[in-house]
């Protein structure tokens, strides 16, 4: 199973009684913006409850979580006619 995300909510108060969550992830160094609410509401309260929401939408199963995605694999290299043990098809002629 691939390692949780580290996603948080958090709430901001761009200006006195206008609360808008905000989703933070953890990647290497420090931590990005994964999405904001566009419009303000008037409690720390609606606008926690409005980003936990929002952050439940990105989870695929709330009982293990969101994990990172699983890693692309590996392309199988082309290989030309094989014939016996490997050695390539005989030739003719």
């Amino acid at each position: 199973m691939q390692p949780l995300r580290r996603i948080a909510v958090t709430v901001i108060e761009e200006e006195e009684g206008a609360y808008r969550w905000r989703l933070i992830e953890f990647e290497g160094e420090g931590w990005h913006v994964l999405g904001q609410q566009s419009r303000s509401m008037k409690t720390y309260k609606a606008a926690m409850a409005a980003g936990l929401l929002e952050l439940q939408k990105l989870v695929e199963d709330l009982d293990v979580g969101p994990r990172e995605d699983e890693p692309e694999p590996a392309k199988a290299k082309k290989s030309g006619s094989v014939f016996g043990f490997g050695f390539g098809l005989p030739k003719m002629g």
